[in-house]
């Protein structure tokens, strides 16, 4: 565990090294975003692990498809894409403007086996405090969530973003 805490914090580092105009945060969420994918903690993206991304997504694609994507990504040719590459491609892929459909990918991607359009309350106070740039506390995590109508632990987010969507 002490190995893998090094080794993230050393990628980190020299990631900010080479990206001077990314925040730490940027830097930190990046990370974040890089270990939920690398479910092996091998320290790379693989195609086995791209592929249950896509389909975490929604998207389809074919094992010609995934090593495409992997290649057009790895710049070292090892058939995997490291920390590094994937800081290039979010580089390029950063975007504020977000529509409905990536923001319930989003939703999804933490929903695990709850029902189609719902997360499970636990789970989403869980990504509120884990997740992204501003991080919540529990108990700002737990009195948000109270704000929201939940149903038997669910919220029902395919709703909710349907109808904040259209109000912009």
């Amino acid at each position: 565990m002490a190995m893998e805490l090094r080794r993230v914090a050393s990628s980190s580092s020299d990631a900010g090294r080479k990206h001077p105009n990314l925040s730490d945060e940027d830097l930190q969420e990046f990370q974040e975003i890089f270990n939920l994918v690398d479910t092996d903690r091998g320290g790379s993206i693989g195609t086995e692990e791209l592929a249950r991304l896509m389909d975490t997504l929604g998207i389809r694609t074919s094992p010609e498809e995934l090593k495409l994507m992997v290649s057009e990504i790895d710049e070292n040719g090892n058939g995997e894409i490291d920390f590094e590459e994937f800081v290039q491609v979010m580089c390029r892929k950063v975007n504020t403007d977000y529509t409905a459909d990536e923001v319930r990918k989003a939703f999804k991607v933490f929903a695990g086996s709850a029902p189609d359009g719902c997360i499970r309350v636990k789970d989403l106070e869980h990504a509120l405090q884990v997740y992204g740039r501003e991080k919540l506390t529990a108990e700002e995590a737990k009195n948000l969530v109270a704000q929201i109508e939940c149903v038997d632990g669910f919220f029902r987010y395919d709703e909710y973003v349907t109808m904040m969507m259209s109000e912009h």
